[in-house]
């Protein structure tokens, strides 16, 4: 259970940090695509000022995307759908085109090695951020579940029998809220005549779907 909650923290911890970074880069990046669309156009004319909207528009687009992601792998569930792979690139292959040409081509024509460098690293480094961040969701819930699991039970205990109205209790030792919203969802199970299955234990708990099942398995032997 301790191993389990650390697990949690510390995803939750390395979600904040990345979440931090990525904004700090598409608060960058931001100034680039502004060049790009303003040109040569003065805070006197509304499309410098609206050149300024476009970025966080895209930016706030993958933020949602991403919140999105993750929590469908807090549920155990890949997005792995080639749309969603495609519009995340094509938000950041516009930030990374529009930095990049606004930086070569500099309103007073003078080139600046230095930001042509940042204006090309900082987008690529913002996408690998967007691809890496659903990884990090999917290993950090992984390690949670394995961390939640214990050694089962000895075998020469005889197994008690369970009523349909008795609390259902497993060799995975779960905390107390979890164990009560299992029993609570098992005595709903069984006034419904059915046996409790995977997804009623996802339902109930919200465990990734590998760790629901192994814990269905178990129930059922």
């Amino acid at each position: 259970m301790l191993a389990a909650v650390q697990a949690d923290r510390f995803r939750v911890s390395v979600t904040r940090s990345m979440w931090c970074f990525l904004t700090c880069g598409l608060g960058f990046t931001a100034t680039g695509v502004q060049a790009f669309l303003a040109g040569h156009l003065g805070p006197s004319d509304p499309m410098w000022w609206g050149a300024w909207l476009v970025e966080p528009a895209f930016a706030g687009i993958l933020i949602t995307l991403l919140r999105w992601e993750a929590q469908m792998l807090a549920h155990g569930l890949a997005v792995d759908d080639r749309p969603v792979k495609w519009l995340k690139r094509v938000l950041l292959g516009a930030t990374l085109i529009t930095n990049v040409w606004s930086s070569l081509r500099p309103p007073d024509g003078q080139i600046n090695a230095g930001m042509v460098f940042l204006h090309l690293v900082i987008p690529l480094v913002v996408f690998l951020l967007a691809e890496v961040m659903p990884v990090i969701q999917a290993r950090c819930n992984a390690a949670r579940a394995k961390a939640a699991e214990v050694v089962p039970a000895p075998t020469s205990t005889p197994p008690s029998a369970v009523t349909p109205a008795a609390p259902t209790r497993t060799a995975l030792r779960l905390p107390g809220h979890l164990q009560g919203a299992l029993d609570a969802k098992a005595n709903e199970v069984h006034a419904e005549g059915r046996s409790l299955t995977a997804q009623d234990i996802q339902d109930a708990l919200n465990v990734p779907e590998e760790y629901a099942a192994r814990l269905a398995a178990q129930l059922a032997a």
